[in-house]
């Protein structure tokens, strides 16, 4: 008692050291995969959208473990159809029978076969059940791609929105510096008070603090860009965005045959009804032809004259249950709760894609629409600073401080208009996955990806 209780304790106790030693002793020849020498990585010189895709796809390890799951469960359908052919075993028997002479004692080998003849349906349904396994792991494999694509195609996006605003943030702490140059200049020159000397430089000192934010915010994302492919690093990001799916949102649409997500329900339906058609099954007799074979060892197993010690015999055997505690009615009633929940996960899950589709286009029609605005807003602006300057320069009738709003107000608007062009095409990848089209938009389809061939 008192070691049971110890033995408990310590599996209370974790150690991490302990854990992954305990762990590398029971799983010998496994190792976790070492990084990737810097020489043989050919990373691009200029990443774009498409090669991030095509390189996370052909290396995550999400996709591995999902293709290992479908081959692990194509080979549960050999398991299933191996039922069908003839079942043959032999071993070996020894113990004590008072039919027996002598001692009772008589050793044997054993060889016996059974060939199921006619089952009523449970390894037929035990095989559509397997195979449908097989079916939902395959749209597994296409989600996990999907997923895959789309995290590396929105790190992407991520990448090339920081850019650009950290871009955008230089030039706008060039301009404040401008006016503070010029506000020093006059202070100098006695045109203006020492105040808008400060003030222009605290205004400069704010914007190289938010140029800072964007440049962390743009290393965040290049190094989970990296992360995501596989890279200790990234050279640089082109800003393009192919113009085939600039504005899929407005025109996609859901198709069941390539969401993976409707196909893994599909795949969960169809296995819930063979496993009812399964369940229904084993009430009924299973008829067997049983043939076998018992060579004895000694001359004890006989009664009669016959001292032959091997013999044999083939037997026509049908087996059905007649009480077994309630247990085949519980598995119907299982069964049939199963096949009602894998009917709620298919309209679930379709109704999951068309929100998502009709979120990111309704989205996508007002941000669209706010790209417009700021367009005007931003030409606007670019006149509001230039007729400033002149009033501030010229004729003095201007204060500075209207000076530095406007050319803050220039770099806001470019700020949101990035922000905005950012959003619409993160949307679009999100269309896309919701459509089951990514895939297709990458050109990923009739590729071999990580041993696996994905079709249209």
């Amino acid at each position: 008692m008192a070691g049971a209780l110890a033995a408990a304790e310590d599996n209370l106790r974790i150690s991490p050291a302990t854990l992954d030693s305990r762990l590398s002793s029971q799983l010998p020849g496994f190792a976790l995969l070492p990084e990737e020498d810097d020489r043989q990585l050919q990373v691009p010189a200029m990443l774009d959208i498409g090669m991030a895709v095509q390189r996370g796809v052909q290396w995550h390890p999400a996709i591995a473990e999902a293709v290992g799951g479908l081959l692990m469960q194509g080979e549960q359908i050999g398991v299933e159809r191996a039922r069908y052919y003839p079942q043959v075993s032999g071993g070996f028997q020894a113990g004590y029978d008072s039919a027996y002479q002598g001692n009772g004692f008589s050793p044997s080998f054993v060889l016996s076969a059974s060939q199921m003849l006619y089952d009523f349906g449970k390894v037929s349904s035990a095989v559509r059940s397997a195979e449908s396994g097989m079916l939902e792991q395959q749209a597994n494999v296409l989600s996990s791609i999907d997923q895959v694509a789309l995290e590396a195609a929105q790190a992407l996006v991520e990448v090339q929105r920081y850019q650009n605003l950290q871009r955008i943030a230089e030039e706008q702490v060039d301009g404040l510096e401008t006016v503070a140059e010029l506000a020093r200049d006059r202070s100098i020159k006695g045109a203006s008070s020492r105040s808008d000397v400060v003030q222009s430089e605290a205004r400069v000192s704010g914007a190289r603090s938010l140029q800072l934010q964007y440049q962390a915010q743009l290393e965040r994302w290049r190094g989970s860009l990296a992360n995501q492919l596989g890279w200790p690093r990234i050279a640089a990001v082109s800003d393009a965005f192919p113009d085939a799916i600039d504005d899929y949102c407005a025109t996609g649409a859901a198709d069941g045959q390539l969401v993976p997500a409707l196909l893994a329900a599909q795949a969960q339906r169809s296995q819930a009804m063979a496993r009812l058609q399964n369940a229904r099954a084993q009430s009924l007799p299973t008829i067997s032809l049983d043939p076998s074979l018992t060579h004895y060892l000694n001359d004890n197993h006989t009664t009669s004259d016959n001292s032959e010690r091997t013999r044999h015999g083939i037997f026509l055997n049908v087996n059905m249950p007649l009480y077994q505690g309630g247990a085949l009615s519980a598995q119907k009633r299982a069964a049939s709760h199963a096949l009602e929940s894998a009917d709620a996960a298919l309209r679930n899950a379709g109704l999951q894609t068309r929100k998502s589709l009709m979120e990111a286009r309704s989205q996508t029609f007002s941000l669209r629409g706010n790209l417009k605005v700021l367009q005007n807003r931003y030409a606007l602006s670019e006149q509001t600073r230039d007729l400033y300057y002149q009033q501030y320069l010229q004729l003095g009738s201007r204060p500075l401080l209207d000076l530095l709003n406007s050319e803050q107000e220039i770099h806001q608007s470019r700020f949101d208009w990035q922000n905005i062009l950012s959003d619409l095409r993160q949307l679009q990848l999100t269309c896309l996955y919701a459509s089951g089209a990514l895939r297709g938009a990458f050109g990923l389809d009739g590729r071999r990806i990580q041993g696996v061939e994905v079709r249209p």
